[in-house]
């Protein structure tokens, strides 16, 4: 160890050499690594979704979901699932044990299913399995208008789409809001039993009429050629000209439009997306992994820019989320952190030790973090909520190190020895103590490394960025401060009792080690005090997220009309317009809104379900201070004026969204039996 140090204060241009080759790397990888919101996490969670039209959710659950569940019960890993059955709807989701594989899993669950499918009814759908739960949208555009219907939204909307889809390092654009359309046999009962025809013969002509038939072929010599109908109908005209019945009679001929309007018409079940009460598509991007979002943000700026001006002036823009603007104000954030950081050392030190000796200090704290990111690009780890966070935790201890070296530096030099033998005996002499004091502060962080759910996937890059800058700063201490300290160090010229704050600190170490009772006294009430005050703090595994976004769901009483979920989204709307810190909100009826944040669920298509992502702006309020005071007074009014369904109002979490803070799940074969236990231990 002495070996070391005394090469490399001897050697110091090789030393400063090193340290600004390692600033200029750690100024490149920072520069470099990826920049996004939240980690990258593999998912031990899948979404089974089955659509059988026309089913009520009975039927659903005996035919779809019961089948479903069967098989997804010998998944292997399987921790537990969950079904929900609605009209012509199945849900099932599955959940792996947190050390189960999940490729494995995922591979069988699919195989599984495809086996499954051959059961189910055969007007059912393909089963849909989603295990991306966690992709989240980086990028939300509204597109809207005044006098535009959806129709002229979605085409306006797709030619930004295909344009916005083309900047590298997006990995799609995808539109949400598009109305289906169908077409409608409005049919004149009256006019049909004149006829002596049913409701069902009209539907099994329509549906010959629209099938394509093999008619065999023809064959001449060697020649053969095949003969087919054509393939169903292609306008409306011919879909009203069907005929349905020929008389015996005469051989007069009735057909569709004689019986039935024939028209086409946007499907009853479409999900509909508005932008403040505007009819809206939406433009929903996705960042690829491992790229730096921020960048490519501005492209999609600047493409979008472009795009605008050969569109309609009327045509309405909104940005409803932007993921680049919240990472670059994270980054900015952080580096504020730094720089006051550095300020503060500079002044404590200054106070103690000279402003000399707090300008040498203070450069552990950019040096060590710059190590930092260089370590982080090469292990993987990018800059993200977490992994800055973890940045902000170690801020505040990577100088301890650099500051217990200088001082023992600093105390030889005032002794008057050689300089040279002063920063080789001071560091010495401290370099075990603050390694084991190093090692103390990583030991506590080890643990987090071990935890194996997708929780500790989620916060890994805290203990590792932790360790790293630790380390750093630990080499820092041993080799860089002794370098500069003997560059610049010089014997100090108040170190005889003229130092208030010398005296101050000594004098209160003279006066506890005198009155020995009495400082165990303060002790122990201090000690006492802080146990009882942590028994009052919450507590909370997750915290809130802090962002300027709340968002609400809305469940309505009947899950098979619409409407009335749109009249419920319609009376939610006219309470927030009424709020001054609201500034917008985005309404999917029908459906959930794209994922616009990476804990929320994934909502499927479901006519009671109506979703709401609302910003809220309460710098400029003098009514509520967090998002939770706007939460609870907008929840106090939904629940004195909503009828017909529920809405709820929700703070967006960083943890995984839970129905209660405890699920008691009972489960076994006899279904009777399971609901008499559950009041048994509801009722308990």
């Amino acid at each position: 160890m002495k070996g070391i140090i005394y090469k490399a204060i001897k050697y110091r241009k090789v030393t400063l050499f090193a340290v600004v080759f390692l600033l200029i790397m750690g100024f490149y990888n920072y520069y470099m690594i990826p920049k996004q919101e939240n980690p990258e996490l593999e998912t031990s969670i899948a979404l089974v979704t089955t659509v059988y039209p026309g089913a009520s959710s009975e039927d659903v659950e005996r035919l779809v979901t019961s089948k479903i569940e069967d098989e997804v019960a010998t998944v292997p890993g399987l921790d537990f699932s969950k079904s929900t059955s609605k009209n012509s709807l199945s849900i099932v989701i599955v959940r792996l044990d947190n050390d189960a594989d999940i490729d494995e899993a995922w591979t069988d669950l699919r195989q599984k299913m495809d086996d499954v499918q051959g059961e189910l009814p055969e007007d059912c759908k393909d089963i849909e399995i989603n295990t991306d739960l966690d992709e989240t949208a980086g990028i939300i555009l509204s597109v809207s208008g005044e006098n535009y219907t959806y129709e002229e939204l979605e085409a306006y909307g797709e030619e930004i789409r295909t344009e916005l889809s083309k900047i590298e390092g997006m990995s799609r654009f995808e539109m949400a809001g598009e109305q289906e359309k169908e077409v409608i046999v409005d049919i004149d009962t009256s006019k049909l039993n004149f006829y002596g025809l049913s409701l069902d013969d009209i539907s099994k002509i329509i549906a010959a009429q629209n099938t394509e038939i093999p008619s065999g072929n023809l064959k001449e010599d060697d020649a053969k050629i095949n003969v087919r109908t054509a393939e169903g109908y292609s306008s409306i005209e011919e879909i009203s000209n069907t005929i349905i019945i020929v008389s015996q009679v005469d051989g007069s001929i009735v057909r569709l439009k004689d019986v039935a309007s024939v028209y086409m018409d946007y499907e009853e079940s479409n999900s509909r997306i508005e932008h403040n009460d505007r009819k809206a598509v939406l433009l929903t991007g996705y960042f690829k992994g491992g790229k730096n979002i921020i960048h490519i943000g501005k492209e999609v700026e600047n493409e979008l820019d472009r795009l605008k001006e050969d569109l309609p002036e009327d045509l309405i823009f909104d940005t409803v989320l932007y993921q680049p603007e919240d990472v670059n104000n994270s980054v900015n954030d952080f580096i504020i952190n730094l720089i006051t950081g550095i300020v503060f050392v500079i002044i404590v030190v200054f106070i103690g030790m000279g402003f000399r000796n707090a300008i040498i200090v203070s450069t552990a704290i950019p040096l060590s973090i710059l190590i930092t990111f260089s370590a982080m690009r090469i292990i993987g780890v990018n800059i993200h909520m977490v992994s800055i966070s973890a940045l902000i935790i170690a801020l505040g201890m990577l100088v301890d190190n650099a500051i217990v070296v200088s001082d023992a530096i600093q105390v030889r030099i005032d002794l008057g020895g050689d300089k040279l033998r002063a920063c080789v005996d001071g560091v010495k002499e401290v370099a075990i103590p603050i390694l084991t004091s190093t090692l103390t502060t990583i030991g506590a962080f080890i643990p987090l490394l071990m935890i194996t759910s997708m929780a500790g996937d989620y916060i890994k890059s805290i203990p590792q960025i932790i360790i790293i800058s630790l380390f750093s700063s630990y080499l820092t201490a041993l080799l860089v401060t002794p370098t500069m300290a003997y560059m610049f160090f010089e014997k100090s010229k108040k170190r005889d009792g003229d130092n208030f704050v010398r005296r101050f600190f000594q004098g209160m170490l003279e006066n506890g080690m005198r009155r020995k009772k009495t400082t165990f006294a303060i002790i122990l009430v201090i000690l006492v005090g802080t146990v009882f005050v942590v028994g009052k703090v919450g507590l909370q595994f997750f915290p809130n997220a802090d962002k300027n976004i709340i968002y609400i769901d809305i469940e309505a009483e009947q899950d098979s009309d619409l409407s009335k979920t749109q009249n419920i989204a319609d009376a939610v709307a006219e309470i927030l317009k009424n709020e001054p810190e609201i500034t917008s909100y985005t309404t999917a009826i029908g459906s959930g809104l794209p994922k616009f944040y990476n804990t929320l669920s994934i909502y499927t298509q479901s006519n009671d379900f109506a979703q709401f992502m609302v910003r809220v702006d309460l710098e400029n309020g003098e009514r509520f201070e967090t998002n939770a005071e706007i939460v609870d007074y907008l929840q106090e009014i939904f629940d004195r004026e909503i009828t017909g369904g529920i809405a709820t109002a929700k703070e967006l979490e960083v943890g995984e969204p839970t129905e209660a803070p405890v699920v008691v799940r009972v489960t076994g074969e006899d279904l009777e039996r399971l609901g008499e236990v559950a009041g048994i231990i509801e009722s308990n």
